[in-house]
């Protein structure tokens, strides 16, 4: 037995397939290998979609508490609906690829999103609403609800919102 390497040509016809999501979808696997036994791979990407809302998230509420247009519960909920919106369309995008909501589907995907998490909204507030009023600092009050958010909108959004 012997090992031949493979050299590519260059490409004559069409387009590659590969692209972001297939890359993106690799990586996922990879994961999966690693501790899909533990915790589901697209949790994880959902997980990792929300993460970079939390950017989006911070950013909001930030410049919401520090320019005085809103007081902490209002700055929190207005951040919470800004980063909710902009991981929908990624996690539509990238996380539910495989399901993902196209034409009419994606204002009512949107709808139902917004439906669903709604209740994670709710604990999401109430916890960091909780733990600012208790004096823990803002940006650690937030980030407590996010986490009580997440496990809920990842569970609910996999039966409601991207159902097969």
């Amino acid at each position: 037995f012997k090992e031949l390497p493979y050299q590519f040509r260059n490409r004559q016809f069409g387009q590659s397939k590969v692209d972001s999501a297939v890359l993106v979808e690799y990586l996922l696997l990879l994961v999966d290998k690693l501790v899909g036994h533990i915790v589901p791979a697209r949790f994880i990407l959902f997980a990792m979609v929300g993460a970079s809302g939390v950017i989006v998230h911070f950013t909001v509420l930030y410049a919401l508490l520090h320019s005085q247009l809103a007081d902490f519960r209002d700055a929190q909920i207005a951040a919470t609906f800004t980063a909710m919106t902009g991981n929908f369309f990624i996690n539509n995008l990238i996380t539910y690829r495989d399901r993902q909501l196209k034409s009419g589907k994606l204002l009512l995907g949107l709808l139902s999103f917004y439906a669903v998490c709604g209740i994670g909204v709710v604990g999401n507030v109430g916890v960091a609403h909780f733990l600012f009023q208790s004096a823990y600092s803002w940006w650690l009050a937030a980030s407590a609800g996010i986490l009580v958010g997440t496990v809920w909108n990842y569970a609910a959004t996999s039966v409601f919102t991207w159902r097969k």
